[in-house]
């Protein structure tokens, strides 16, 4: 085994869930984002304030800060698994799993990230144009 511990049972069951966890909490901010942006166009909170700051874009600011916590645990989780080997069912799965739920997990980030930008940039509702 190399020095290396195997892991079983629930704690490899991490990489399968992350692997959809990733792709999920980027849905959801994609989702936050437009509830918002169409909350505030709906209500005419375009103009509002939030703690000095504009409406939208501090309630996207705060949906992304909420998305990117779990995200960064789970890109965390699976990063510190990538060298240990996984038993299932009496054979060594592949590490592919525990790659790609690092990879999902890092590319959901860098795709929340992009989007945020925009919506915390330009004007909520198309107000002054």
């Amino acid at each position: 085994m190399n020095g290396r511990s195997l892991r079983r049972g629930p704690l490899s069951a991490f990489t399968v869930v992350a692997s959809a966890g990733g792709l999920m909490l980027w849905a959801l901010h994609f989702t936050l984002i437009y509830a918002i942006n169409a909350f505030a166009c709906e209500r005419g909170y375009e103009a509002a304030s939030l703690f000095g700051l504009p409406w939208v874009p501090a309630m996207i600011g705060l949906a992304t800060l909420a998305i990117l916590l779990p995200l960064l645990l789970i890109l965390r989780g699976t990063v510190r698994t990538l060298g240990t080997p996984v038993l299932e069912g009496g054979e060594a799965e592949p590490r592919f799993t525990t790659w790609f739920a690092a990879a999902v997990a890092g590319y959901s980030l860098l795709a929340v990230l992009f989007q945020a930008a925009p919506a915390l940039v330009l004007p909520a509702c198309g107000a002054g144009y």
